[in-house]
């Protein structure tokens, strides 16, 4: 909360703790909060922070390690991805990772990711490149039509 470097500290802590390489028993909580959601912690922490460069690295590994079955949660990490992807000046990619992020969102409806989607759509918005105007109209398309169920 506004105190980044205690922040990181505490994420590398716990990073090493579910990380124990055989060293003992690790904390109950690790059952959940493994890789990727650790990864994807980092990654909010450091978009956060502004450091959308590192940011990406981190939501990148946090998909790596999401499981294929937990469809709302592959969305969000996506289109979290996106969002870092473009404050980094990676578009195209942003832009592919945003669009890509629907594919998981057939099955499941999701408040939280809807809003991510609105907000990656305005800053795709605000980009003048065809693959930015593409994706936000594509974003845009699908949460009104969600909205609208």
């Amino acid at each position: 909360m506004s105190d980044g470097k205690t922040a990181g500290r505490r994420m590398s802590a716990a990073m090493q703790l579910v990380d124990r390489g055989g060293r003992g028993p690790a904390p109950e909580w690790t059952a959940f909060h493994g890789p990727a959601e650790l990864n994807y912690a980092q990654g909010l922490l450091n978009a956060e922070l502004g450091h959308h460069d590192a940011a990406t690295a981190f939501l990148h590994a946090a998909l790596a390690h999401q499981e294929q079955k937990y469809g709302r949660t592959r969305a969000l990490y996506r289109i979290t991805l996106a969002k870092s992807l473009i404050e980094a000046g990676e578009v195209d990619e942003g832009a592919a990772h945003a669009v890509g992020s629907l594919e998981h969102l057939e099955e499941v409806e999701s408040g939280r990711v809807l809003r991510r989607l609105n907000e990656v759509a305005e800053r795709l918005r605000a980009v003048n490149a065809a693959s930015a105007r593409d994706a936000a109209a594509e974003l845009t398309e699908y949460a009104q039509t969600k909205g609208a169920a």
